[in-house]
């Protein structure tokens, strides 16, 4: 077999011997060529490959070309820039050729960091029987240069037995598991895991930072199949494995019982992000991690809610109510039985905090234990009297400014200045982390080694715990209270409108983390004497759930990137069972408009199931089982203006308009991307008003600025627009078969892991018949008829794009645009020049938004610019005014 390799990059070739690394230099992890590179932007190196690693920090990545391993590591030692100065768009998994860009870098920041920027390309040698590098051009190159072409064939037995070659189901079973037992094997000799403070990967490198390196037997360890070579970097041992380091660093980890802190490896600069934009990834990447806890804890609840509505479990509460039911029984008093099942479906609910805190140190990076120690501390209802009737925690009355009576419960609390725990307060517990953080990493700086292990934690704690309870909390108490003060008088309005903006705003709320304040103002109504146990506002937390569900739907049936759609239909299940953070924060949110065509949907059914008169009563637990309550009296024996079947059939009558509504809103409104055309209008609109400010340009001047600038947007004319959607349609008909062949491959690699587990389970128990039947089973998965047919399409359907082409079309109308714009005589060059990548993002639209194309970094913030000049010139006027 033969391969031809392209030089990725401007630059010099030198031999692989010759790398100044020693693991590249001796070979162990394969052969190849260095590349010195002079320029910054890395395409493909090859005619076609597919992406098999991306290592997190992005200078490394792998690739299969015709079924040989790749490697491509840029700079050495380069992982200690945490992804700082590399960028990619690739995933693994992508399609690639040599026209495709594959990564960028800042090669003046490696070498200001005074990094190699050596960059070695190697293949896998170990699988070959022979192989030879044909006419290696070494020197200077340009990129897409051809550098050489290899030769090569592979061992019919590989060095790893395959297993479907196994006969033996024990052999079979426990070879199924070879990083286990290598991971064990490195353990011993190493050492044992005290021997060792961390234990982190690169792309190929297992890390440990060793205490006593006379303890470590590096020969035994050489002596692994896994283990291609070891080198020593001061005391830290770096065990040489190859792209499976992933797969052997999960598995030390694993026996370690998640004990030994990974140093992290994520971070791409991101600076130059809006502030608005790097909160909502920050919040969302914390949120996303407790989902699935909520969801599987979703489930337990539905089923406490049924047994209580049928009156088979009491209702457990720590303290009863002056009016309190039938069925309510005191924690203490309960059956052990009841009390397990009570604990597994409310717990991680009243103290969610804490899994909000983990999360949030896991994002920041808070070392150890730290963020366990801060969620305990602040989520603790017991610092508040005994746990409060809810086991939320009571509160704790700081000073009181005073008694108001405004007819409003909300309202009259906010001179009562109050300290409480932090459960359902996510903005304190993220604030109060990140504090952590800041502080934990100047202290490490300050205070000395033999000191660390005592004041470090002392000292985070004592301020942070403080900070958090009588600053962060009171001030967000104070927010709350304002917004649900608000809201209690929005709910009055008439005609079912003010009940309609309830139920729309909740979810505008959850994301922020309100939704607590308007679950009271429901409670309270549900409690009044006038009302005997029901609530008009009980609606909104069930009803605005079904319009983000239907707006979510709306996306599903009606986007052609069917990446999008794959990820929708994940979430439908959470939103059955009544939780929408995935479906905001993955796509309702980012995407804007099925946001606002949920909280419209929930408008309208809210204010249609108010109209019709429909209450919450009893509660049943949530998602679609929340329905049941519907379809009780009310609970504490009042009157509804509905008879229980009356009123649970109008329920479902306004989930399903809640439904409907979004559904029809969200595919009306939604777009998969703003186009080329809308993208260039805005900036060149932006670019005229900018000018216009700075200037003080006439009438007539800006009059004469619009129409040049208008000629400018013509450029983009309809013909290459036209053929942009041919090219985005061919690109969304390529992500279809890919999705297919991603799918189908996760589904196999479920199912054999799946069959592994079962069936070394059977082996510890002896039930080797048993474990030769899965054994059997495994071996009958083969898809691979399946696989190549998609591959092929995948391939067919890559070919249609023709990116050469429209490469080639936008570089020209780029050009045209930028030349146009100089020779405007209004416009400032050095603002036109910063305009540059902003005029590429808006040209290569369709690329950036599927993934083939890196969004260039802008120079200028044309809206920031904008807004200052107009404050500028309000301060100006308003200054000439008071001196007249």
């Amino acid at each position: 077999m033969k391969i031809s390799l392209y030089s990725p990059v401007d630059g010099e070739i030198k031999n692989i011997q010759d790398c100044n690394d020693s693991m590249f230099a001796d070979r162990m992890l394969g052969d190849g060529l260095v590349i010195i590179p002079n320029s910054n932007n890395f395409k493909g190196f090859f005619d076609n490959a597919t992406v098999t690693m991306i290592f997190d920090t992005y200078h490394a990545y792998g690739f299969d070309i015709e079924g040989l391993q790749f490697l491509i590591h840029c700079g050495m030692d380069t992982i200690a820039l945490n992804g700082t100065g590399f960028t990619t768009t690739l995933k693994v998994g992508d399609n690639v050729t040599k026209e495709n860009n594959i990564f960028n870098v800042d090669l003046e920041l490696l070498k200001q960091k005074k990094l190699s920027i050596e960059t070695p390309i190697v293949f896998e040698i170990n699988s070959l029987t022979d192989y030879k590098i044909n006419d290696l051009k070494l020197g200077k190159v340009k990129q897409g240069d051809l550098i050489c072409t290899i030769d090569y064939e592979f061992k019919e037995e590989k060095k790893e037995q395959d297993l479907k070659s196994i006969t033996d189901p024990i052999e079979f079973f426990n070879m199924s598991n070879k990083y286990e037992k290598c991971a064990a094997s490195i353990n011993k000799f190493i050492g044992s895991s005290s021997n060792y403070n961390e234990v982190y990967n690169c792309m190929t490198r297992l890390r440990f930072s060793v205490k006593n390196k006379e303890l470590v037997n590096v020969d035994e360890i050489k002596r692994l199949s896994l283990v291609k070579g070891t080198v020593w970097n001061g005391n830290e041992l770096q065990v040489v494995i190859g792209q499976d380091v992933y797969k052997l660093k999960e598995e030390v980890i694993k026996l370690n019982n998640e004990s030994l802190a990974i140093r992290a490896s994520l971070g791409i600069n991101n600076t130059k992000i809006p502030l608005a934009r790097r909160f909502l990834a920050m919040f969302s990447a914390i949120m996303v991690k407790i989902i699935p806890i909520m969801v599987g804890v979703g489930l337990i609840q539905a089923i406490i809610a049924i047994l209580m509505q049928t009156g088979v479990m009491p209702n457990i509460v720590f303290k009863l109510s002056e009016n309190p039911g039938a069925n309510d029984v005191l924690f203490k008093d309960a059956s052990i039985g009841w009390i397990m099942l009570f604990a597994m479906g409310k717990t991680t609910t009243y103290f969610m905090g804490i899994m909000i805190a983990v999360s949030a140190a896991n994002y920041f990076k808070l070392e150890g234990i730290m963020g366990v120690a801060l969620g305990l501390i602040l989520c603790c209802p017991l610092m508040f009297g005994d746990g409060g009737s809810m086991g939320l925690g009571n509160d704790f009355l700081l000073f009181d400014l005073g008694t108001i009576d405004t007819g409003n419960p909300m309202l009259d609390q906010i001179t009562k200045i109050k300290v409480n725990a932090m459960n359902t307060k996510v903005f304190v517990i993220v604030a109060a982390i990140y504090t952590a953080k800041i502080l934990d990493t100047h202290l490490k700086k300050v205070i000395p080694i033999a000191l660390e292990l005592m004041f470090r934690p002392f000292i985070v704690i004592i301020i942070v715990a403080p900070l958090s309870f009588f600053g962060y909390g009171i001030i967000w108490n104070f927010v709350e209270t304002l917004f649900g003060s608000s809201m209690f008088y929005i709910g009055k309005i008439p005609l079912g409108i003010g009940v309609g903006i309830f139920v729309a705003m909740w979810q505008v709320a959850v994301i922020f983390g309100l939704h607590m304040m308007l679950g009271l103002i429901s409670f309270l109504d549900l409690l009044s004497p006038t009302t005997g146990g029901q609530t008009v506002y009980g609606i909104a937390g069930s009803i605005s759930v079904w319009s983000q569900v239907g707006a979510l739907v709306g996306v599903i049936l009606i986007t052609q990137n069917a990446k999008l759609k794959k990820q929708g239909i994940g979430m439908l299940p959470a939103g059955l069972l009544g939780i929408t953070e995935p479906i905001l924060y993955g796509i309702n949110l980012p995407k804007k408009r099925p946001l606002i065509s949920g909280v419209c949907g929930a408008f309208i059914a809210g204010a249609f199931a108010n109209i019709l008169g429909v209450t919450q009563r009893a509660q049943s637990g949530i998602g679609v089982f929340e329905a049941i309550g519907f379809f009780s009296e009310p609970i504490y024996g009042g009157v509804g203006k509905l008879n229980p079947t009356l009123n649970g059939s109008f329920y479902l009558l306004s989930c399903s308009v809640a439904i409907s509504t979004s559904i029809l809103f969200s595919m009306m409104s939604y777009k998969e991307r703003a186009t080329e055309k809308t993208l260039l209008n805005k900036t060149i609109n932006k670019l005229k008003l900018l000018t216009v400010l700075e200037l003080n340009l006439s009438k007539p001047d800006s009059l004469k600025l619009k129409k040049d600038l208008n000629e400018i947007t013509n450029i983009l004319d309809k013909e290459n627009l036209q053929f942009i959607k041919i090219i985005e349609k061919n690109i969304q008909a390529w992500l279809k078969y890919k999705v297919r062949l991603s799918t189908l491959l996760e589904n196999e690699e479920i199912t054999k892991e799946k069959i592994l587990i079962k069936g070394k389970a059977l082996i510890s128990k002896k039930k080797f018949d048993l474990a030769n039947l899965y054994m059997q089973k495994y071996n009958q998965i083969d898809n691979s008829q399946e696989i190549n047919l998609l591959k092929s399409k995948i391939d067919q359907q890559y070919k249609l794009i023709d990116l050469e082409k429209l490469n080639k079309n936008i570089s020209n109308i780029e050009k045209q645009i930028m030349s146009k714009l100089n020779e405007l005589n209004f416009l400032k060059k050095d603002v036109i020049k910063d305009l540059e990548p902003i005029i590429f993002n808006n040209l290569n639209s369709v690329q950036i938004y599927y993934g083939l194309l890196e969004n260039k970094v802008p120079k200028i913030n044309l809206n920031e610019k904008i807004h200052e000049l107009k404050k500028n010139k309000v301060t100006h006027k308003s200054q000439v005014s008071l001196n007249v």
